[in-house]
């Protein structure tokens, strides 16, 4: 019978003990694994979006495998079970992966019209990739960019080995097309944007250079085209495939890419996708992995299930949860690599500066707040594993350590203190007869939502700063709201503190240019992502405006970029809580050489186009699979 699972038998080889019985088939499975790996939307406060957005950083040590005082060494065999995959288990690598609804099509411009995490990242190319875990920017479909002077002009020039994997070149003229079909259709995903406000035209001047003529100066309209967290906003389409096509109906299927691996098969009642390398990849000088094939699997809905399929090493990728990561780690499993990586997105708290909301718009009260924030309490004890406490409003990669200030942290440095707070409220908001805090003569009573479930981080960590208002004077209410009713109330202004996140892929003017003034709604409108907190402040705006206009990395860029960052810490629009760490599991029965917190050599998420790189670098074993 389907899922009936046949007795165990086990053979020798080597120093493992090899497990013949198969498990149960992924058919039977109705539901999904809880995924480990939050996923949100870039700009934060938002419902869950798209592709989570993780990337490298050093780590703590929290997550090592190496053997310390506390643990035990790795001595313990392991029983290798048979991978319910249809191809040889010694050539492929198995990623456990989400709930997959989505089979025939791989069209990415609609709704529901691509799986996402099923590995077609393995076969989209960008651009340029952007690597959070070294900080370097490589091209690779494209050679190189260049804006004119006036940055009314962006040219691109295209590697003239590149090639479509039905052996079609690929090149400006496959730019021009995706560019200008997506400039005039918001109705899809990637199209209207930045496309619509600042690109004219494309001249195709040879088939590898594309000119774009811009409508106005833009220094950052390339940012579109590079994979930095996760895949890029907009990835080239082949013209002689979509330019007799409906986008909002063809599927793609099989998807005509790039990439070095090339759909084999997708397999409906196993929920899992087969890729295969293509013999005929173009870049192979530069990238050929080894693994010939490459299988994203759903995993089981039970945790224990799923844990033991990774720990007979039926899964080299995911399928375990921290919890059972660490009852691996306490037997002394031998096979287990955990590797912590930061989310771009660090937990904040959204503080509503609207003055119509009372005393949450005062800079002094939101410097109180800030002071009543624990973040090495959270940090170490409220997230699922230790963090470290943030203090910019973006995520600690290498990337990111250019736009730091260290002399305006240390000058506005965040620190636990009810003291200060208190002090600061007596100011603002002194205590009146009834010993309660009022301002204007109207009692405090802080309202604080969140999109978490009452037993997840980001409503304990509103619960931690709740307990810490309340004991300098200040009452709080704390709901957790569901997602569609949550991102209705933060959208139109309907809060006082958002327990939530926040971040940008490349530069602080992405954040910065949503906290202008003209973005700012009044209450009970709908602000559409800009400008939830309804910041206002013109110094700010100008800044803001001035640094639009420039290369973030030019000489003239630098001193704006401190005056916004001043302006931010003196005004305190959000609060940085946390870093937001995650762990990521691999398998070394049948691949090594995975990333790990010594050599962090890449993004190793394997819904990002980053994961090619790990693919290119792990290593066979020589184990075999059972028979």
């Amino acid at each position: 019978m389907p899922g009936e699972e046949s007795p165990v038998r086990t053979r020798i080889e080597g120093n493992q003990i090899v497990n013949e019985a198969p498990r149960p088939q992924f058919e039977d499975v109705a539901d999904v694994v809880r995924h480990q790996l939050s996923r949100r939307s870039v700009m934060g406060g938002g419902a869950a979006a798209m592709a989570a957005f993780l990337a490298a950083c050093s780590g703590s040590g929290s997550y090592s495998d190496k053997p310390a005082n506390d643990k035990p060494v790795a001595t313990k065999s392991i029983q290798i079970g048979k991978a319910n995959i249809p191809v040889p288990r010694d050539q492929t690598v198995i990623v456990g992966q989400v709930e997959y609804t989505v089979f025939d099509s791989f069209n990415g411009m609609i709704p529901n019209g691509s799986p996402s995490g099923a590995g077609v990242e393995l076969s989209t190319e960008p651009l340029f990739f952007l690597s959070f875990a070294t900080g370097k920017l490589t091209p690779w479909l494209a050679t190189e960019y260049k804006y004119n002077d006036s940055h009314t002009e962006l040219t691109m020039k295209f590697d003239p080995l590149a090639h479509w994997n039905d052996g079609k070149p690929l090149g400006a003229n496959d730019f021009k097309f995706t560019v200008m079909m997506l400039k005039d259709r918001p109705d899809l995903f990637g199209g209207g944007g930045d496309l619509k406000e600042f690109v004219k035209d494309v001249e195709v001047t040879d088939e590898h250079t594309a000119v774009v003529k811009l409508l106005k100066p833009t220094p950052r309209l390339h940012y579109n085209f590079i994979a930095a967290i996760a895949g890029a906003p907009i990835n080239l389409m082949p013209e002689h495939v979509w330019k007799a096509q409906d986008p909002t109906k063809y599927k793609d299927n099989p998807p005509v890419r790039s990439g070095p691996y090339k759909l084999k098969q997708a397999i409906r009642n196993q929920k899992m996708f087969i890729w295969e390398k293509d013999p005929n990849y173009w870049n192979k000088a530069k990238l050929d992995p080894k693994p010939q094939f490459a299988v994203f699997q759903s995993t089981s809905k039970q945790l224990d299930q799923a844990s033991l399929a990774f720990e007979r090493a039926e899964f080299d990728v995911g399928s375990v949860d921290e919890q059972h990561a660490k009852q691996l780690r306490n037997t002394g499993y031998p096979n287990l690599v955990t590797t912590q990586f930061h989310d771009p997105n660090p937990r904040v708290m959204w503080l509503n500066c609207d003055p119509s909301r009372g005393v949450i718009a005062e800079p002094k009260m939101r410097q109180a707040i800030n002071y009543c924030l624990d973040r090495e309490k959270i940090g170490k004890s409220i997230w699922p594993v230790e963090v470290p406490p943030a203090q910019y409003p973006w995520a600690d990669y290498p990337t990111n350590d250019k736009w730091k200030n260290d002399e305006l942290a240390n000058k506005y440095k965040f620190e636990f203190s009810p003291d200060k707070a208190a002090a600061l409220l007596d100011e603002i908001a002194p205590k009146n007869a009834a010993g309660k805090r009022a301002y204007k003569g109207k009692e405090i009573n802080l309202e604080i939502i969140t999109v978490s479930p009452v037993d997840g981080p980001e409503y304990a960590m509103a619960n931690v700063l709740k307990t810490d208002l309340a004991k300098v004077g200040v009452a709080a209410t704390l709901r957790s709201l569901s997602g569609s009713v949550h991102d209705q109330k933060f959208q139109r202004g309907e809060y006082d503190i958002d327990s939530n996140w926040a971040g940008f892929a490349i530069d602080p003017e992405q954040l910065y240019s949503d906290w202008e003034s003209s973005k700012a709604q009044p209450i009970g409108k709908n602000a559409a992502q800009k400008n939830k907190m309804r910041f206002r402040n013109p110094e700010f705006d100008a800044v803001s405006a001035k640094l639009s206009q420039l290369d973030p990395e030019s000489p003239e860029a630098k001193p704006l970029l401190d005056k916004a960052l001043e302006i931010y810490f003196q005004q305190l629009p959000l609060l940085p809580v946390i870093q937001t760490g995650y762990p990521s599991y691999f398998n070394t029965a049948f691949w090594t050489g995975w990333p790990t917190d010594d050599d962090s050599y890449e993004v190793p998420l394997n819904w990002w186009p980053h994961f090619i790189f790990v693919l290119g670098k792990i290593q066979p074993t020589g184990q075999k699979g059972p028979a």
